[in-house]
């Protein structure tokens, strides 16, 4: 890195960035992955607030068309900073992105470590620490690392012990990544989370809180679960073409069986410890955002109807698009036409939530196999935020703990198909028989797992018997994939089959049922 000048005088960066240097800063922000407005032009940039971390630091607050930033500045050399990196020029000076610079995290995990205050020009910046994972244990020469490849935030990895996510649109109000894993780290034992070290927050003026940073435990792994999944089931396609002849159905179930056994083993244990993670987000009665709370009749209503609009608005939604815009459509179409006592039937299982007298939580929100880490000993889950696109309150919302089994169940439908399309064209239809069977096992398998563990919560979180808790989960399988069927028609059409499929398996079992 070179060598940087001093910001002696924050105040003429502020007003670079709101005057004339704002069309570099329009350009800069345009260019950064984590910026959600890339197809649209930028109309204002507004610097909302701002404090100096360091000589040569700022801590900079924006507002971008009204949508709030997170956007750390340093300085640098201009010719030796990449120019995708640098938001404005003066005096000689680049102004960089400052998780380019190796220092900046350094200073931040001091700040972090001293628990410092820092006075913006109308809120502040306050750093915390939780006392048994002091970052003050990191030494000040310690290697840095700036993960690539992420989309909405920008991390930076300490000697592969620590690493801070610097959250770039931070909202107004409590993250719920923060709230869970301060919750899991500090009042329980679970210890399939990376441990929180520490957080920044930004103080507004009237009170208002948001968080911008999260300091966390680094968590050795050999990649994320998706990644290791379609890995292995490539293995698997791969094996059984040499061994299996065609028209031998019953010996591709024992070699499915035998050859993916690993695999399905990794999977049991997946859910057991999601059901250990959900026993553990329902241990606490005394914690009012924590403690687990009957289900209602008021719920179950509620839940039904929320899905029953979204199978609704799917309908009309599918209506309007070209039957020849991907092969499942028309199918999708007539049944959703032609199953509507089935459907109402399908969500009415929502009720053996109450019934049994079950209780909602905290959960993950938006669960799936890109949200978990390979170990050693089996899986580490991250990323709490929930569904990005949802409202804060309602990502913070008591939920059904079956709603995240189902985005997993769902997550292994989407690994199988993607591991068939991956496969030659002429294989392909063979390969999907196998791995449906696959899929099966797998599916028994995370459920049975899952089953064992959450049996240890102190409060009752799924029914008691696997077919009522097979039933109930299919409503949440089914909203998950009406979300993802509406995701792939609007982004992704040629991937619409997918959700498309899971919806007609759940649709056709319930008329079979």
């Amino acid at each position: 890195m070179a060598s940087k000048k001093s910001l002696s005088e924050p105040e003429a960066v502020v007003d670079l960035l709101e005057g004339q240097g704002r069309d570099r800063l329009k350009d800069f922000l345009a260019g950064q992955r984590w910026f959600a407005a890339k197809t649209h032009r930028i109309d204002s940039v507004e610097v909302e607030d701002w404090a100096a971390l360091t000589p040569d630091v700022l801590l900079l607050l924006l507002r971008v068309d009204g949508e709030r930033y997170y956007t750390p500045l340093a300085t640098g050399a201009a010719g030796d900073i990449a120019a995708a990196d640098v938001a404005g020029l003066l005096e000689g000076r680049a102004l960089i992105d400052a998780h380019v610079d190796p220092s900046f995290g350094r200073q931040l995990l001091a700040a972090i470590a001293s628990e410092r205050q820092l006075p913006g020009r109308a809120g502040r910046f306050a750093c915390h620490a939780l006392p048994s994972h002091a970052a003050a244990t990191m030494d000040e020469a310690a290697t840095t690392r700036r993960i690539s490849g992420e989309q909405s935030n920008t991390s930076i990895v300490f000697d592969r012990r620590l690493i801070l996510k610097s959250i770039r649109r931070p909202q107004s109000g409590v993250n719920p990544e923060l709230e869970i894993l301060h919750f899991l780290t500090s009042r329980t034992r679970f210890s399939h989370v990376p441990r929180l070290a520490g957080w920044i927050e930004y103080l507004g003026p009237s009170g208002q809180v948001a968080t911008l940073g999260l300091l966390q435990e680094f968590i050795e792994n050999a990649g994320d679960g998706w990644r290791h999944t379609l890995a292995t089931l490539d293995d698997l396609c791969e094996a059984l073409a040499r061994i299996v002849g065609e028209g031998d159905p019953e010996r591709a179930d024992d070699r499915i069986a035998s050859n993916a056994g690993p695999l399905t083993r990794d999977i049991r244990e997946l859910g057991a410890i999601t059901g250990g993670l959900h026993a553990a987000l329902a241990s606490d009665p005394l914690l009012p955002s924590f403690s687990p709370e009957p289900v209602t009749h008021e719920d179950v209503g509620r839940w039904c109807s929320r899905i029953a609009r979204e199978l609704e608005a799917l309908l009309s939604d599918t209506t309007s698009i070209p039957a020849e815009a991907f092969p499942g459509l028309r199918a999708i179409r007539e049944a959703l036409r032609g199953a509507s006592g089935h459907i109402d039937a399908a969500v009415g299982h929502i009720g053996l939530l109450g019934s049994a007298r079950t209780h909602k939580i905290r959960c993950h929100g938006d669960y799936h196999l890109g949200q978990v880490l390979k170990t050693d000993d089996g899986f580490a889950i991250l990323d709490f935020e929930g569904e990005p696109a949802r409202p804060l309150e309602e990502r913070r919302a008591k939920q059904p703990p079956l709603r995240d089994v189902a985005g997993m169940l769902r997550s292994l439908n989407y690994a199988v198909h993607t591991t068939v399309g991956r496969r030659p064209p002429a294989e392909r239809e063979r390969a999907l028989r196998w791995l449906a069977t696959w899929e099966r096992h797998a599916r028994r398998a995370f459920l049975d797992g899952y089953g064992a563990a959450v049996a240890e919560s102190p409060v009752r979180l799924v029914p008691k018997s696997e077919e009522e808790l097979a039933r109930a989960c299919a409503v949440f399988e089914l909203e998950k994939a009406c979300y993802e069927l509406r995701y792939e028609l609007n982004n992704r059409p040629g991937w619409a089959s997918i959700p498309a499929g899971g919806i007609l398996r759940i649709l056709e079992s319930e008329v079979s049922g």
